[in-house]
């Protein structure tokens, strides 16, 4: 998240930018899923643990920008992903269920919204950890 330092959460750029992290992660998720129905290669375990590093990053810039900088927002993210995963057994129905929480919540919701990103984080590293033993 390429975020405006020591702007509002609800300024443009910052809005801009959470849109983009939302709209991006949401392909990569559903690309997980739909690819192969559409003649498509998956995406590589490569590219999830990339994209799941930039969303905890940018989860992290969230909660720095709300003000919660010293949160461990990976730390939160893994928990709320073990919450999840007891209610939904899949890592692909935790990170749509999180990005869409995310969504909904939006910036405004800080360190809750930067939470909910970093759980997507781990649903993708659990789909890469899977891609690799598919793969291999």
């Amino acid at each position: 998240m390429t975020a405006v330092p020591h702007a509002p959460l609800a300024h443009p750029a910052n809005q801009q930018t959470f849109e983009t992290c939302l709209t991006l992660t949401l392909q990569v998720v559903a690309a997980v899923e739909f690819a192969p129905a559409l003649s498509q290669e998956r995406p590589t375990r490569d590219m999830l643990l990339a994209f799941a590093q930039e969303v905890e990053r940018n989860a992290q810039a969230i909660a720095a920008l709300a003000g919660h900088g010293g949160a461990d927002v990976g730390a939160l993210g893994q928990d709320w992903y073990s919450k999840l995963t007891t209610a939904r057994d899949e890592p692909l129905q935790v990170a749509y269920h999180a990005l869409h929480s995310a969504a909904y919540l939006g910036l405004e919701h800080g360190l809750t919204t930067a939470t909910l990103l970093a759980a997507v984080g781990c649903a993708l590293r659990v789909l890469a950890q899977r891609e690799g033993r598919l793969s291999h």
